[in-house]
C-alpha cells in the first residue's frame, strides 16, 4: 500500500474509532429505530398546508399546491408538490433591474447573517423573499414562522434586512440600512 492511501486508510479507520467511541450505544438496532421513530413523523399534507395558510394569512385564494394569501400585508405565494415532497413560500419586491449594487450587497450579506430561514432570491426579474423546504418533514409551527419570515424579510427590504428579531451576524455590525450594511 503506498503512502498517501495508508494515510487515508489510517484516517478513516481513526474516524471510525472516534465516532464508536462518541456513540458507544449506536448499534445498528439503535440505527434502525431512529429510521422506523423519524418514518413514524406526520406527514406535513396539502390540506394541513392549507389549513395553516388559512389561519395564518387572509383574502387567502387557491387549493391543491398553490395559494396566494395576505401575510403581514404582502402577497405571499405558497406552491407545494407532493411529488416532489417540496415546497416554497415567497412574495415579490422590487424587479431586479431596480436593485442598486449597494443593495445587492446588503441582500448577500442579509442572506448570511439576517435573513434567518428566508432568503433573498431572483426570480423572473424580481427580487423575492423566498422559503423553501420539504414538504413531507414540514411542521405547523415551523411552516407558521416561515410564511411570518418571508412577509417580514420583504417588508424590511433596505432598511434591516431582516426576517425576525434574531440577528445571526457579527455584535458590532450596524443593521440600519442600505449605507451601514456594507461594512462588516
Amino acid at each position: 500500500m503506498n503512502r498517501p492511501s495508508l494515510h487515508r486508510f489510517l484516517g478513516i479507520a481513526g474516524l471510525s474509532l472516534l465516532i464508536g467511541c462518541a456513540y458507544p450505544n449506536l448499534t445498528t438496532h439503535s440505527r434502525e429505530s431512529i429510521a422506523q421513530a423519524q418514518t413514524r413523523q406526520s406527514v406535513m399534507t396539502l390540506a394541513q398546508l392549507e389549513a395553516i395558510i388559512n389561519a395564518e394569512g387572509s383574502d387567502v385564494q387557491g387549493g391543491n399546491g398553490q395559494w396566494q394569501a395576505t401575510v403581514e400585508g404582502r402577497t405571499v405565494l405558497v406552491l407545494a408538490d407532493v411529488g416532489s415532497d417540496r415546497m416554497r413560500i415567497f412574495t415579490p419586491i422590487i424587479p431586479a433591474t431596480d436593485l442598486s449594487p449597494v443593495q445587492i450587497q446588503s441582500i448577500l450579506l442579509a442572506n448570511f447573517h439576517t435573513a434567518l430561514d428566508a432568503r433573498y432570491a431572483l426570480s423572473e426579474d424580481a427580487l423575492v423573499a423566498v422559503f423553501v423546504h420539504p414538504l413531507s418533514s414540514l411542521d405547523e409551527d415551523y411552516l407558521r414562522s416561515a410564511l411570518s419570515q418571508v412577509a417580514t424579510l420583504a417588508n424590511n427590504f433596505g432598511t434591516t434586512y431582516s426576517s425576525g428579531a434574531l440577528d445571526f451576524g457579527p455584535a458590532d455590525r450596524p443593521n440600519t440600512g442600505d449605507a451601514e450594511q456594507i461594512a462588516i
